[in-house]
């Protein structure tokens, strides 16, 4: 508004000055806008940066003229277009810049329209520079180079212009447009004022500024408008114009009728047009028809690409395994593929038209609608879509959707399914997944198939006033003799009525599974005492007779019982049934257990001695303890049992009883009785012997030692190491050890008689040993379990069988040795049965080396109660 204002004081009272000051400033103020508004839109000297060099050097002419104070015309009009020559060069080129360089090169196409906009420029400007009264012959030498320089930057400027407005990106042509009027306006405004600096025509000069201030602030508002290129133009929403066909393809006929109006205009006004304008003209109009044709070819091919496209498409669409639906913004199918009719028959004519919810299933109708409504981003909330159509005999085919959500974009405005039938695969899916939860044998859900419904269980919300929920798990004991007796095939069966029996006791919706085995579980629908008393109706079922072909079976079972409680995994639930059933089958056969906490605590302390117990021994926390064995002829110690002992920092002294299985488990119990065997061999060759007889030793081996196949080779190294004469060294070996399956067990233990080591047969009376054996097996010692030891002063028929194991022993050969004496009147019924030797405590406990030392030294080996004493 300042400049504008300055511009009417220098029209009104004639201050030229005034006015092209003004016009300068503004050059400079609209230069720094450009500069500054164009750093944020492209980065380095290029575009907008570029661009706001042109009019700069326009006011370093206007400068310089007025500096020197040139009054002649044309050497003003000269030293004022030498700076903006370049300047026109340099926004012909910032122009161009503006878009991206492949948007320029477009073919015969482009350059046929740069011709166009080109001539049809020259032609304009040329008239209105000239004037249709004037013509280049009329001019001097220099205002034919001036003012043919002014034609052709102004012309090469407004043409750059228009190619750019031609090509740009849809949400810039705004821009474009503004940027096309200012470069017109400066342009024509400066070509004006050049013309009427050498004609004189002062009026001309004041219109000419007004003109180059519009251009200018044109120029700044086309900078502030520019809302910078993108990456993805297509992206983007068409702008709400109006227009139906893009302005780039109208530029051309708008160039060819602006210059026919030019020389329309010119023709009227001169009487006569020139041989120029009608050179113009009639090139114009060659461009504009070479144009059309190259326009009309390219539409030519671009159609037939597209038909051969569609062509393909429709092919590909055909081809393809997927039936495809289009659907409108309210779901109504408008286009079903061929291949619809794959999976739905003849049905799938009457699709189109009617719409997807009246199609599907009517339990997938909500979930269909639900999942195709837009988001909160626009798109679906469901990427792959299940539902189910009726095919044409009246069975639903089960389709998977792939979704597509279109309705933005506006070419398409749709949703598009792609569709595949997948009932077969389903089907495969159910006969698998029954497969994989399923037992081939009793047909009841296994373990995989107990897990997903005990998670189904855990995770539903408890029920107000429901009883609650249990997990019993029932261990079969017998089912290891049917099958040595009877073969699998009547186990099969076996197991077959039980899983029977089991489903037949529980209630319809109370689930039955076999976990493999002899192993049972039952999800009952009631916990606590409830609970314990289905367990004992299962328990009832299972133990009554099994008729099979191969004879009638009695079995028994164990059932652990424990409550479903929130919180609590599938694999703590089975971890607490596993110690429930447990402790049932602690209890003897025929019995359930409900979990309790102390279950728990007692897994817990097995679980922290199976971790210690393998670095106990570095620890120092084992001790080797000996308890004397007494001759009961002699009246004195004539041997040593050497028994393992192991105090826990935390838990204190854990029994034998405890910590040996837990050695077996862990694989530990091998290296344990190493280390107690040298121990023990150690301090038996530092006891001293009682009336010149060494004593005997005597050391526990576990059959986890015997079947590692390394005892020949340990007793030996130790024997090696110690010193210690082989024959007295006594081996206590089990009756279970004597019967394990393999030769290796008998060759072992003759080797090591061989060596001069000795054998006893311990805990002997405790398991299923027969006396037959006695004849075969490589055994000294017999060792009379203290089971019977117990009875024998009060029971006659435990007395007369400890009197036939003494004599079948003496008449074998074998010395017998009694072990758990309490009672002076067990030992004088032992006296009495003439059994050999006895341990207890009556006799002694067990002792440290040094106490039985002591002991040896001081009673020289006698020990009988009121002789030596209880210790």
């Amino acid at each position: 508004m300042p400049v504008g204002a300055a511009c009417a004081v220098s029209a009104g009272t004639g201050a030229r000055v005034v006015g092209d000051v003004a016009v300068a400033a503004l050059g400079v103020v609209t230069a720094v806008v450009i500069w500054c508004a164009g750093r944020s839109r492209q980065s380095g000297l290029r575009g907008w940066r570029l661009f706001a060099i042109g009019p700069l050097l326009p006011v370093i002419g206007f400068t310089a003229s007025t500096v020197v104070g040139i009054t002649d015309p044309m050497q003003l009009v000269v030293l004022r277009w030498l700076p903006t020559v370049p300047a026109y060069v340099i926004a012909v080129a910032g122009i161009l810049t503006l878009v991206d360089r492949t948007r320029l090169l477009r073919g015969a196409r482009a350059a046929v329209e740069l011709a166009l906009f080109g001539t049809a420029c020259l032609l304009v400007v040329q008239l209105l520079v000239l004037g249709p009264h004037r013509s280049w012959l009329d001019l001097a030498p220099g205002e034919v180079l001036i003012l043919g320089a002014a034609v052709v930057v102004t012309s090469a400027t407004m043409t750059a212009a228009l190619v750019v407005l031609g090509v740009i990106e849809s949400h810039r042509q705004r821009m474009a447009l503004v940027l096309l009027a200012g470069a017109i306006l400066l342009t024509t405004g400066r070509a004006l004022a050049t013309s009427a600096l050498l004609s004189g025509a002062v009026g001309v000069t004041d219109l000419s500024r007004f003109m180059i201030v519009a251009g200018l602030v044109l120029f700044g508002a086309a900078v502030l408008l520019d809302p910078g290129p993108c990456e993805d133009d297509g992206a983007r929403p068409r702008p709400d114009s109006g227009r139906s066909t893009q302005l780039g393809q109208l530029l051309p006929h708008l160039a060819m009728v602006v210059a026919l109006l030019g020389a329309a205009v010119a023709a009227l006004v001169a009487g006569r047009p020139s041989p120029v304008l009608l050179a113009g003209l009639l090139l114009c109009a060659v461009l504009a028809a070479v144009h059309r044709w190259v326009t009309a070819r390219g539409e030519q091919h671009l159609g037939a690409r597209l038909r051969r496209s569609e062509a393909y498409f429709r092919s590909m669409v055909r081809s393809s395994g997927d039936a495809v639906l289009i659907l409108d913004g309210d779901l109504r199918v408008t286009w079903a593929g061929a291949t619809l009719a794959a999976a739905l028959g003849d049905t799938a004519d009457a699709v189109p038209g009617r719409h997807l919810i009246e199609l599907v299933h009517p339990d997938d109708a909500l979930p269909v609608a639900g999942a195709l409504q837009p988001g909160p981003d626009g798109d679906p909330s469901a990427g792959l879509l299940r539902l189910r159509l009726r095919h044409a005999d009246g069975t639903w085919r089960h389709l998977e959707a792939s979704v597509s959500d279109l309705r933005r974009d506006a070419d398409v405005g749709a949703v598009v399914l792609h569709c595949r039938d997948v009932t077969a695969r389903l089907a495969r899916e159910r006969v698998l997944e029954q497969l994989a939860f399923t037992d081939p044998l009793t047909g009841l859900p296994n373990w995989a198939g107990l897990a997903r419904r005990v998670e189904e269980a855990l995770a539903a919300p408890a029920e107000r006033g429901a009883p609650g929920r249990s997990l019993l798990l029932v261990e079969l004991d017998g089912l290891d003799e049917v099958r040595e007796h009877a073969g699998r095939d009547v186990m099969n069966t076996v197991l077959v009525e039980l899983g029977r029996r089991l489903r037949a006791t529980v209630r319809g919706s109370e689930a039955v599974a076999r976990l493999g085995g002899g192993a049972f579980a039952v999800l009952a629908e009631s916990a606590g005492h409830t609970a314990g008393l289905l367990a004992d109706r299962c328990l009832s079922a299972i133990e009554q007779p099994l008729a099979t072909g191969a004879g009638i079976f009695d079995l028994t079972a164990s059932v652990g019982v424990v409550d479903l409680e929130a919180g609590l995994t599938v694999n703590e639930l089975l971890a607490r049934a596993e110690l429930a059933v447990r402790a049932a089958e602690r209890s003897g056969p025929g019995t359930s257990q409900q979990y309790r906490p102390a279950l728990g605590n007692a897994a817990v302390r097995r679980a922290r001695l199976r971790d210690d117990l393998p670095y106990a021994v570095a620890r120092g926390e084992l001790a080797v303890l000996f308890q004397p064995i007494v001759s009961l002829e002699e009246q004195r110690v004539t041997g040593v049992e050497a028994l393992l002992r192991w105090r826990h920092p935390e838990l204190g002294d854990v029994p034998p009883a405890e910590f040996v299985p837990i050695a077996e488990r862990a694989g530990v119990i091998g290296e344990l009785q190493r280390w107690a065997l040298e121990r023990a061999a150690e301090a038996a060759v530092a006891l001293p012997s009682t009336n010149g007889v060494p004593l005997r030793l005597g050391v526990n081996i576990s059959a986890s030692h015997v079947a590692a196949r390394t005892l020949v080779g340990d007793v030996a190294a130790v024997l090696r190491s110690t010193g210690l004469a082989p024959e007295r060294l006594v081996l206590e070996i089990t009756e279970a050890t004597v019967l394990a399956d393999g030769e290796y067990v008998a060759v072992d233990f003759e080797a090591l008689r061989l060596m001069g080591v000795h054998v006893a047969l311990d805990d002997f009376g405790t398991g299923h040993f027969s006396l037959a054996h006695l004849t075969r097996l490589p055994i000294d010692i017999l060792k009379l379990d203290e089971s019977f030891v117990t009875r024998v002063d009060r029971d006659p028929k435990t007395r007369a069988l400890c009197e036939s194991v003494v004599t079948i022993g003496r008449t074998l050969g074998l010395d017998v040795v009694a072990e758990g004496v309490e009672t002076p009147a067990q030992l004088g019924a032992l006296r009495t049965l003439g059994c050999g030797f006895a341990q207890g405590f009556l006799l002694a406990r067990p002792m440290r080396q040094e106490e039985l030392g002591a002991l040896l030294a001081d009673g020289a080996g006698v020990l009988w109660p009121g002789l030596v004493g209880t210790r």
